[in-house]
């Protein structure tokens, strides 16, 4: 299933429930539906598939949790009165706050792993510690560092954004600093990519709509998150050198290097390896020594077969295998060796359990979007950026429904 009863789910059922509550006193239940039905095809359809999905099951959760969310947005925007100026300084505060006690968390995390205290306390997951690359990378509260580095891309891209409009400068300037830092320390390429991928966009959107206004920002913006690289990647360094494993400072460098770039960047030669490997002996050896291509070609390989059960007749390419069905359709078609495999790209993953007609239902979904953006010109620039940043992580991720559509709150959220 790979399912789990998570806190952010919990919060978002207690939230629905308390605006079911208050439409219903304030007689705003369906209020204005015929004006919003277009926005539900989606999510209807996703219904709708479950009955041909082979596991039924874990469609109706996955669907489930895809309507609470949409309700949790149509409440929000049915109280937009309630978001005045004090509530948006109230919500920064909590925003910013709780961000920077999860930054401080990871590094708490990374310190009290290489110190040898067990992942019982420090909560690491298994291939977090050190022992996997000789340097520890924090997963936070959540479930993996992949996922803790997701969370930090909203913070990231919204720091940046403030700083590009003028706001409180100085304090963004500290906070981008600190948040790019332990989203360095996550070593999570997708999450680092798809941030920096839409800093980029950010940037750009900005300059071509304000001209030589922005410049000037924009240096401040990058050359604080490349100090903030140059700081992690030393600090990865010297976290390699005092752990217990075989790796020393250079090694650390080199495997941050390596791992990052896809096994593109090498510092090390084949001599600087043989001699790590050789060298103490009463020391244990990391897991990993640079870039695990395994990843990369797990994930392709997952796309391939997708693609293959999707081409295999008319109807699976118009209306899919049905919503959580793609573990059950690889293994059917002796593709796995488990039912409970995942695609790991959410826009495959949608092709195969829905077919085009998803697609193309999901498409008009972000047109929708884009389109409710450019009525709030004013952050129009940075919720453009949050789409791109979680478009690009969607190819990395999917078929976790206890964590991915939890990603995209943050820019629900904000849009609305």
């Amino acid at each position: 299933m790979n399912f789990e009863i998570s806190l952010p789910l919990i919060w978002l059922v207690l939230f629905d429930i308390l605006v079911l509550s208050m439409m219903i006193k304030q007689k705003k239940l369906f209020r204005d539906f015929k004006k919003k039905w277009v926005w539900l095809l989606f999510p209807a359809f996703l219904t709708v598939s479950v009955l041909w999905s082979l596991n039924s099951l874990r469609g109706l959760l996955t669907v489930g949790i895809l309507w609470f969310l949409y309700f949790a947005g149509y409440g929000i925007f049915s109280f937009k009165n309630l978001f005045d100026e004090e509530f948006w300084q109230k919500f920064w505060r909590w925003f910013f706050g709780a961000t920077l006690f999860i930054c401080f968390c990871c590094v708490l995390q990374c310190i009290l792993d290489l110190a040898g205290v067990s992942r019982e306390w420090t909560l690491m997951c298994e291939g977090c510690t050190y022992e996997a690359f000789g340097f520890p990378h924090p997963n936070g509260f959540a479930i993996e560092p992949q996922f803790m580095g997701n969370l930090l891309i909203a913070p990231t891209l919204v720091v940046a954004w403030f700083i590009l409009k003028k706001r409180d400068v100085k304090k963004m300037v500290a906070y981008l600093f600190i948040i790019g830092v332990t989203l360095f320390l996550t070593f999570s390429r997708g999450a680092i990519y798809a941030s920096v991928v839409a800093m980029i966009f950010m940037t750009v959107f900005l300059i071509v709509r304000e001209k030589k206004e922005v410049l000037k920002r924009v240096g401040v913006v990058w050359l604080t998150m490349v100090l903030a690289f140059l700081l992690t990647l030393n600090l990865q360094g010297i976290m390699a050198a005092v752990s217990p494993t075989n790796d020393n400072y250079q090694s650390g460098l080199a495997k941050v290097l390596n791992h990052l770039s896809l096994g593109v960047i090498e510092i090390r030669g084949e001599e600087s390896r043989s001699e790590e490997s050789s060298g103490d002996t009463e020391k244990t050896e990391a897991m990993f020594d640079g870039y695990v291509a395994e990843s990369t070609d797990t994930r392709l390989k997952l796309t391939d077969m997708a693609m293959k059960v999707w081409t295999k007749d008319f109807t699976t390419m118009m209306f899919g295998v049905g919503l959580g069905g793609a573990g059950q359709a690889l293994y059917v078609n002796n593709l796995t060796d488990s039912p409970k495999e995942i695609i790991q790209n959410q826009y495959i993953n949608l092709l195969l359990e829905t077919g085009v007609v998803g697609v193309l239902l999901f498409i008009m979904t972000l047109v929708l979007i884009i389109r409710m953006a450019m009525r709030r010109r004013k952050d129009f620039g940075m919720v453009l950026s949050l789409m791109v940043a979680y478009g690009i992580s969607l190819l990395f991720f999917s078929g976790l429904p206890n964590a991915l559509n939890i990603y995209l709150l943050p820019a629900i959220f904000i849009l609305v």
